[in-house]
């Protein structure tokens, strides 16, 4: 059974002309937010202009192709959270251990094959493979048999 696999889950839809819902109400909430600091003597036309620049970053400007709103969360949160800062960082001593001779084992060589993982991988994976060291007997459709 085939199912649809919805594609381009990243895009909005335009609803409102060429603008997406977010987009517009980050818009339309600036420009009122806007109007009403307009009426505010003396300052208020800096801050008109500062809040249709944050509404407009808000609705169009995407750094790292992800929304301005996630930066100025992350921002928040960074400035929230504690820092710390470690200045000086305290060594650890190691303890020295003794070197016992008396405890190694001799290594016990089979034959002529390599430890497995003295290699590269390639070389290990050939030694993996199933090697079966009893000679195989093939027998033809004769009486003659052969020694592989």
């Amino acid at each position: 059974m085939q199912f649809q696999v919805p594609q381009f889950l990243d895009v909005e839809d335009k609803v409102i002309g060429p603008l997406t819902i977010k987009q517009f109400l980050y818009i339309a909430g600036s420009v009122g937010l806007g109007y009403i600091c307009s009426r505010i003597p003396f300052i208020g036309w800096f801050l008109a202009l500062g809040c249709v620049g944050l509404g407009g970053a808000l609705g169009f400007y995407r750094p790292n192709k992800k929304p301005f709103a996630n930066m100025i969360e992350s921002a928040f949160n960074y400035m929230k959270n504690v820092r710390r800062y470690v200045w000086k960082r305290s060594e650890k001593t190691l303890m020295p251990t003794e070197l016992n001779l008396n405890n190694f084992q001799t290594t016990i060589k089979v034959g002529s094959l390599p430890i497995a993982g003295t290699g590269n991988k390639l070389s290990d994976l050939t030694w993996s493979m199933d090697i079966d060291t009893k000679p195989k007997v093939i027998e033809k459709r004769g009486s003659e048999s052969a020694v592989i």
